[in-house]
C-alpha cells in the first residue's frame, strides 16, 4: 500500500469515527436542553427538567442580551422553582427577569408590570403579603397609567390583589378589588360579542 492510499486510508477512518461519534453523542445547544427539559417537565420529572434549564440557561447566557432565549429559559427556570416549591431560587431568578425588562423597556412598560405580578405572587406564596401588595400596586399603576383603568391585564392584577386582600384578612379591601375586576371582566364580555 502506498503512502498516499495510507493517508487517504486513515483520514476515511478517523472522519467516520468522527461522524458517529457526533451522531451518536450529538452536541448540546440550547435548544436540545429546552426540548429535553420540556419533555421531562410533562411527564412531571421535575429535578430532571431543572438541570436541562439550568443548562438551557447557561447557554442562552452566552447569547446576545437580547436573544429571546434567554428570556424564555429565566422563565422556565423560575417556573420549574415554583413547581417544586424552591421559593427562594425561585425569587432570584424573577428578580433577574424583572431588571431585564425594565432594562430592555423602562420601568413603566406593561411586561414590567407582568414581572412584579410574578415576584408578587413568589411573595405571595411564601407568606411575604406586605413585599407582595406594594410590587401589586406599583404593577397596578404601571399597567393603569400604560394601558387604561379599563383593560383585561388591569383585571387580573386586581384579581390577583384582591387575593392577596383576602389572605391579609383585608376583605373588606378585596371585596372593591373584586367588583373593579368582574365590572372590567364584564365590559371585555361585552367588547368581545
Amino acid at each position: 500500500m502506498t503512502r498516499i492510499k495510507l493517508v487517504a486510508l486513515v483520514v476515511a477512518v478517523v472522519g467516520t469515527l468522527l461522524y458517529v461519534q457526533s451522531y451518536l453523542n450529538p452536541p448540546e445547544t440550547w435548544e436540545s436542553h429546552n426540548q429535553e427539559g420540556v419533555k421531562a417537565f410533562q411527564e412531571s420529572r421535575y429535578a430532571e427538567a431543572e438541570e436541562h434549564f439550568v443548562q438551557a440557561l447557561e447557554l442562552a447566557e452566552s447569547l446576545p442580551s437580547q436573544d429571546r432565549r434567554l428570556y424564555f429559559s429565566l422563565y422556565q427556570l423560575a417556573e420549574i422553582y415554583r413547581i417544586q416549591f424552591k421559593f427562594v431560587e425561585a425569587e432570584r431568578i424573577l428578580k433577574r427577569i424583572l431588571a431585564v425588562d425594565e432594562k430592555a423597556f423602562g420601568p413603566k412598560h406593561p411586561n414590567v408590570a407582568f414581572a412584579l405580578n410574578n415576584l408578587a405572587g413568589n411573595y405571595r406564596m411564601r407568606g411575604k403579603y406586605e413585599e407582595a401588595e406594594a410590587l401589586l400596586k406599583q404593577a397596578l399603576k404601571i399597567l393603569e397609567e400604560s394601558l387604561g383603568k379599563e383593560h383585561a391585564l388591569v383585571g387580573n392584577i386586581l384579581e390577583h390583589y384582591a387575593h392577596l386582600l383576602h389572605k391579609m384578612d383585608r376583605s373588606i379591601e378585596a371585596e372593591k378589588l373584586e367588583s373593579l375586576f368582574q365590572a372590567i371582566s364584564s365590559a371585555q364580555d361585552i367588547k368581545n360579542k
